[in-house]
């Protein structure tokens, strides 16, 4: 394969009910064989989510990434071990690119692009702390962890990201009011 240009992707942002079930499956398969997620919420995330971000290489989906409702039992658990409320807030994960299209700005593109369709929303990502090249792209987009707690499913520690713009200089969220 050539190597592609910055021109060879198209990037798209859509609600799900925008998305054949074909395609969604898709999106769907693209996560899972990330292999850092756990699969039984998948695919309902997905079909409930507030907008899906993907690139094309010509016809090959090559990366996506999601703009989810988190699950109120998510929240709970959150507010419960980190003490941070993120009532109301969209979470921004999902994020996986093919192995052959990795390290040429995709996940980053898909990232500035979702957020920059939030309107007045706010967001977190949630990265494992043996996530390093997660860790990394969140950094590059000015996202700070805030919080981290253990996860009730796999039993290890995940942080939860917040763009710096979002918090203020004490590392809280939202507004005092």
């Amino acid at each position: 394969m050539t190597q592609p240009s910055r021109e060879d992707f198209n990037y798209h942002f859509k609600k799900p009910d925008e998305f054949s079930p074909t395609f969604l499956d898709d999106i769907v398969r693209l996560v899972k064989a990330g292999g850092s997620v756990n699969e039984k919420w998948v695919g309902h995330n997905i079909e409930n989510a507030f907008l899906i971000g993907y690139v094309l290489y010509r016809e090959t989906l090559a990366g996506c990434s999601v703009l989810k409702n988190p699950r109120p039992e998510y929240i709970r658990v959150v507010k419960e071990q980190a003490g941070l409320d993120l009532s109301g807030f969209l979470e921004r994960g999902y994020t996986s690119v093919l192995p052959e299209f990795r390290g040429k700005g995709l996940g980053s593109t898909l990232l500035a692009g979702l957020t920059a369709r939030i309107g007045d929303r706010k967001l977190y990502s949630v990265i494992g702390q043996d996530n390093i090249g997660g860790q990394k792209m969140a950094r590059n987009n000015n996202t700070k962890q805030v919080a981290v707690y253990t996860s009730q499913i796999t039993g290890k520690e995940v942080g939860i990201w917040i763009p710096q713009w979002m918090t203020d200089t004490s590392g809280e969220t939202g507004d005092k009011g």
